[in-house]
């Protein structure tokens, strides 16, 4: 067997032509060039030397000055490297470097509104496809800040949640990175990508496990001021969520956050981010977890203690933006006592009166809600003494100071007048507020806030609670002018309608207010209201109607001027108003003419004493028509019968004189005659009745006690009374009548009472008699005598027309007893109100006069010509 042995050394027979190999290969090229257009062509080499050199060039040119990075723009710089994908795939390092700097400086020289949505998602697609697979540091930089800048348009924020493969590495080299530029900007992409969430989004994403909310924490104590900057900014927005499921629900995490942020304020509370940490930890307190995590843990001691420390050293503006925090912790009033005795309650009140014009908003809040603890209170108010309330009224009154400023200002003084009413009410009336109010309110909107006006109100109404007070906001004028003013401005606003109606409702017990309220278009303004399409400002005005209808003048108003025509005509578009038909009926309660006009009767408690009361023989389908009549016809075709008790002698104002041109045609005696006519005429007859009506109740024992009257019923009484008025009625108005039989087929014989009417209406010259002068009359005339009668006496009686309206009758209640019924028992209903009676019997005052018929009975229908 033989041994192969190796060979150190071959012979070689032929060797390679080094000369034929140097001939066929391309040998270095220097070329020097002088113009950008020309370097531009060269990255569209593949040689890196080559990339490199002109990278290394191009970045130089744009190092020197800002113009230069401007012609890198106009020559379309960014749109070359977006053609070549940033050069992702290029093995050089420091050839992407090279391509992510130049983007991003042409970036940062560059408005991003000039991108349409598309350019600028093209450009986020090739940076995070570069970010997903590049593991420089320097060019993950770059990157993120290209990333950065494109998730300034919302649009792009949103589509980019989207893709979860490049999230997960953004979060991973955002916890891992100790690039500060990294982070800064990793920070505020998270920022604006949040800033496109919806709450439930936003919830959902910041609560994943990978969600680097600790890392985020740490950077509030980071060296670079941009880095803390940036993370306090992205703190704020994940503190506004106060919910038990926020990022912060971990009580560890809670109170992570509180820590630091305390921390970083005492390591340097003149600090350039110490007003975005004071901001940031409010933000913190609005939370009832935070708060009491801020007070358990020591950490309120911790505040207060820097805080005293550095008071003296402080600007006042930054110790005023501190107590911030303060403001929050006041929301909870179980801390209320710990915050006073450690003295914020003094601090707010230095920051509210040293500060000119006016403080910061949260230092009125704070005070605001300090005033819940009966301390601070006493504490507030003694210092009125020293201008606090005047300095509160000028913030008010302010038009240089924030509107939010203001509302607090005036909220704070509502809130005093709660807890300290007697004190503040005195300070303010003696700082003359009815003028002050009136000037504020001249502001009107949209100087003033639907909140501040509103607050205004409420101190308004806070003052009429007494009467004193009352009186001296009613005797100014111009501020209820304003308040009416400010009413007719306000339709486009339905909760500040409602509330100017409720004010005007504490203060219209004063004559001054409803004589400026009604010189002041207030009818205008209820009308509008009436007619609005908002039930909060129907109910408003009709709440307001029932307020004031205790008055006559605008009772007066509100009939002649169209609002009652308004609430009978809209009926049918209020049925969601439950105050609607009270308020009509407490305007015809009020005026006996037109509630009978419209409902064709009188109740027990709709009384004629106390005004004229008119009553047509002709119905009305339409009130208006009668309405008219007794507001500008002097004849009209059907006699008009008038009730007053109180007007013996016709009172000149009254009279219309007749000119005598106007007679010379017609007069029979020549034309020197006088005629005057009035639609008030007077009745010396009906008191004179009345007096001798009264003189027999009083023989037979029947005049009551006005008490007793007012009290309870005497139902005894009733049928005797009732047949005495029936007598008495019956005794006036007989003259040349014949007593008829309920039975027979006759009627009155209404051509005499035709007659009679029509010699009254010559005698007065108009067709408005005086119900006293009626001598003859049938049922119509004696059931209008019979119910002002009654009315006189406090006889529950009603007065009602028959459905053809020619005949009219009255009805009084008497108790129909059951045996063993509760409910029937004489005591029981004696003392009853009377809109609680209910009609039993009709008085006969034609045929038995003074028998009274139960309703339904035959003799009643008889009486009633329906049987």
């Amino acid at each position: 067997m033989s041994r192969l042995t190796k060979r150190v050394y071959d012979a070689r027979a032929s060797y390679p032509d080094r000369t034929k190999s140097e001939e066929k290969s391309f040998s270095e090229l220097n070329v020097l060039i002088k113009t950008l257009d020309t370097a531009l062509l060269l990255l569209s080499s593949s040689e890196e030397s080559v990339l490199l050199t002109v990278f290394n060039h191009i970045m130089e040119f744009a190092r020197r000055q800002d113009e230069n990075v401007l012609e890198l723009k106009e020559h379309q710089m960014l749109d070359l490297l977006l053609d070549k994908n940033f050069f992702i795939n290029a093995e050089s390092t420091l050839i992407r470097r090279f391509a992510l700097y130049l983007i991003t400086t042409l970036m940062d020289k560059t408005d991003l509104n000039e991108f349409d949505t598309e350019k600028t998602e093209q450009i986020l697609n090739v940076a995070y496809s570069f970010y997903l697979k590049e593991n420089d540091d320097f060019c993950i930089e770059y990157l993120t800040y290209i990333v950065n800048m494109c998730l300034r348009d919302p649009q792009v924020a949103q589509n980019l949640l989207e893709n979860y493969e490049f999230l997960e590495k953004f979060k991973t080299v955002f916890v891992n990175s100790e690039n500060p530029d990294t982070v800064f900007n990793s920070i505020e992409a998270l920022h604006r990508m949040l800033q496109v969430q919806s709450a439930e989004e936003m919830l959902v994403f910041t609560t994943q496990p990978d969600f680097p909310i600790d890392r985020i924490i740490c950077e509030i104590t980071n060296e670079f001021p941009e880095v803390r900057q940036a993370a306090l900014k992205l703190l704020k927005t994940l503190l506004a969520d106060t919910s038990d499921q926020s990022v912060f629900q971990p009580m560890n995490r809670a109170f992570f956050v509180l820590e630091q942020l305390v921390k970083a304020f005492c390591q340097d509370p003149q600090g350039s981010d110490g007003v975005e940490i004071i901001e940031a930890l409010a933000t913190a307190l609005r939370s009832e977890k935070m708060t009491k995590l801020f007070f358990d843990q020591n950490l309120f001691n911790s505040t207060v203690e820097c805080l005293k420390e550095n008071l003296e050293i402080l600007p006042l503006e930054l110790r005023c933006t501190i107590i911030s925090i303060f403001a929050e912790t006041a929301k909870y009033p179980h801390y209320l006592s710990r915050m006073h005795n450690a003295g914020i309650t003094h601090m707010f009140i230095d920051c509210l009166m040293e500060n000119k014009p006016a403080p910061a908003t949260y230092v009125l809040l704070g005070l605001n809600r300090m005033a819940d603890y009966p301390d601070a209170v006493r504490l507030i108010v003694a210092e009125y003494e020293y201008g606090a309330m005047k300095k509160l009224l000028s913030i008010v009154q302010s038009l240089d100071v924030i509107v939010k400023t203001r509302e607090q200002a005036a909220e704070l003084m509502n809130h005093l007048l709660t807890v300290a009413f007697r004190d503040t009410a005195d300070k303010l009336i003696e700082l003359d507020i009815p003028n002050i109010m009136a000037q504020t309110l001249q502001q009107g909107l949209p100087a003033l806030s639907i909140d501040l006006i509103l607050s205004l109100l409420a101190i308004i109404e806070s003052l009429t609670q007494n009467g004193e007070y009352r009186a001296v906001l009613g005797q100014n004028r111009v501020l209820t002018e304003q308040i009416a003013q400010l009413l007719m401005r306000s339709y486009a606003h339905s909760i500040l309608v409602n509330n100017i109606f409720r004010c005007l409702c504490t203060l219209i017990d004063e004559e001054p207010v409803r004589l400026v309220l009604l010189n002041n278009y207030i009818v205008s303004s209820i009308k509008r209201a009436l007619k609005s399409l908002s039930n909060l400002v129907k109910t408003a005005v009709t709440n307001f109607i029932l307020q004031t209808t205790r008055f006559n003048e605008f009772i007066d108003a509100y009939i002649d001027r169209g609002i009652l025509e308004v609430l009978m005509l809209f009926q049918k578009h209020a049925f969601c108003v439950s105050t609607w038909g009270p308020a009509i009926e407490s305007i015809l309660s009020k005026c006996p003419t037109m509630k009978f006009c419209i409902r064709n009767c009188l109740n027990f408690t709709d009384i004629t004493a106390g005004k004229d009361f008119y009553v047509a023989r002709q119905k009305f389908d339409d009130f208006r028509l009668f309405q008219e009549i007794l507001r500008t016809d002097c004849s009209p075709i059907e006699a008009v019968l008038v009730v007053n008790f109180d007007r013996p002698e016709a009172d000149e104002n009254d009279l219309v004189p007749v000119p005598s041109r106007c007679l010379q045609e017609f007069a029979l005696g020549g034309g020197d005659q006088k005629w005057c006519y009035s639609k008030r005429p007077a009745d010396p007859n009906l008191p004179a009745y009345l007096e001798a009506l009264n003189q027999t109740l009083a023989m037979h024992g029947l005049v009551e006690n006005p008490d007793k009257i007012r009290r309870s019923i005497d139902f005894d009484n009733v049928a005797k009374r009732s047949k005495i008025l029936a007598e008495a009625v019956a005794a006036v108005m007989s003259d040349n009548l014949t007593v008829l039989d309920l039975n027979s087929t006759e009627e009155c014989s209404k051509h005499q009472v035709h007659c009679h009417l029509t010699d009254l209406r010559n005698m007065h010259h108009t067709n408005f008699i005086p119900l006293g002068m009626v001598r003859s009359g049938c049922q119509f005339e004696r059931a209008i005598l019979f119910k002002c009668f009654a009315d006189q006496i406090g006889l529950p009686s009603t007065l009602q027309r028959s459905i053809d309206g020619r005949m009219l009758y009255n009805e009084v209640p008497l108790p129909v007893e059951i045996e063993r019924d509760v409910h029937c028992d004489k005591k029981t209903l004696k003392f009853m109100p009377w809109r609680m009676l209910r009609p039993t019997h009709i008085v006969d005052l034609m045929y038995n006069v003074g028998e009274l018929y139960p309703m339904q009975s035959r003799q009643a229908l008889q009486y009633l010509r329906l049987y």
